[in-house]
């Protein structure tokens, strides 16, 4: 396996790693939010943020690795995209290019986990807030008066009939 190769092959298993970890981290986040520990939910918070970091920062180095290759390879780097680094060397590799080729799904996979779940856990905390703002104005709605017997000065309300006759025994 070439060197550069073997560096974005490097890079590509930590960032597989990195993302099952944010997985987890976001799944947590989900059982966090439905117990409303809040305590839990800023300590997983902080955690993604360092995993994003970290994920950064991977993701730099595989650019620069892909940057060696295009040079090596004469090649614009738009060009060296993961499946397409795969294609040029799997003639000449195949054992590489099927091992660059299962990392590069189990990411998209990971990815595409990860982004489910965040919508997921978006969605939970929006209808959460509604379910607040409705409690929010049902509570306010209570406290106000629904009376118009008497007005705020403490005088009976214009409108408002004395006591009625509903039926009569005989």
């Amino acid at each position: 396996m070439e060197k550069n190769i073997e560096n974005v092959f490097i890079v590509l298993q930590k960032l597989i790693g990195l993302h099952r970890l944010l997985l987890e981290n976001v799944r947590k986040e989900r059982e966090a939010l439905t117990n409303a520990e809040l305590s839990a939910i800023q300590e997983i918070t902080h955690a993604k943020e360092g995993l994003i970091e970290s994920i950064r920062q991977e993701e730099s180095k595989r650019l620069k690795y892909t940057g060696d290759l295009a040079i090596a390879w004469k090649r614009p780097l738009r060009e060296l995209t993961l499946p397409n680094i795969i294609i040029a060397i799997q003639g000449n590799d195949p054992k590489s290019a099927e091992l660059l080729r299962s990392g590069y799904n189990a990411l998209s996979f990971l990815i595409q986990r990860i982004d489910e779940q965040n919508k997921s856990n978006q969605t939970l905390v929006e209808t959460s807030l509604n379910h607040i703002q409705n409690m929010k104005n049902n509570v306010l709605g209570e406290s106000m008066p629904r009376s118009n017997t008497y007005t705020q000065q403490g005088q009976k309300a214009v409108g408002v009939s004395g006591a009625r006759l509903i039926s009569k025994e005989v």
